[in-house]
């Protein structure tokens, strides 16, 4: 299993997706509380400490790659906890899609003028 996306859990512990987020947020806060399965080794870090450090600050990368390796870490030592983190990821890109939130890239070489937008309506003018 690939680490889950930093940009993910930023958006679903900010609050994006709505309700359907906030839900899907909260189903990860039980999956991380949850015990190991039945002869599962308990986890070196149960993720709990990262988890609550995205909460309190959702907008900073850093945290939400901790919480991204933990993450990752105890999937690796449970493999029910990796079948339910698979499905929780799921729908929550589900729910991140659904909110029509835009996400641009800009790569390979220097830029010099570059436009980000969504639902332009008219023309754009750079001068």
């Amino acid at each position: 299993m690939d680490p889950i996306p930093e940009e993910l859990l930023m958006a679903l512990a900010g609050g994006a997706a709505g309700s359907a987020g906030q839900q899907i947020w909260q189903s990860l806060r039980g999956l991380v509380r949850r015990e190991p399965a039945a002869g599962g080794r308990p986890p070196e870090s149960s993720a709990e400490g990262e988890l609550a450090l995205l909460e309190q600050h959702p907008d900073e990368a850093e945290r939400a790659r901790e919480l991204a390796a933990a993450l990752h870490r105890r999937a690796g030592l449970d493999p029910a906890f990796a079948d339910a983190l698979t499905r929780w990821q799921a729908e929550g890109e589900r729910a991140h899609r659904a909110t029509g939130a835009a996400t641009f890239e800009v790569s390979g070489g220097t830029q010099h003028s570059v436009v980000m937008a969504q639902n332009v309506h008219g023309g754009i003018t750079l001068n």
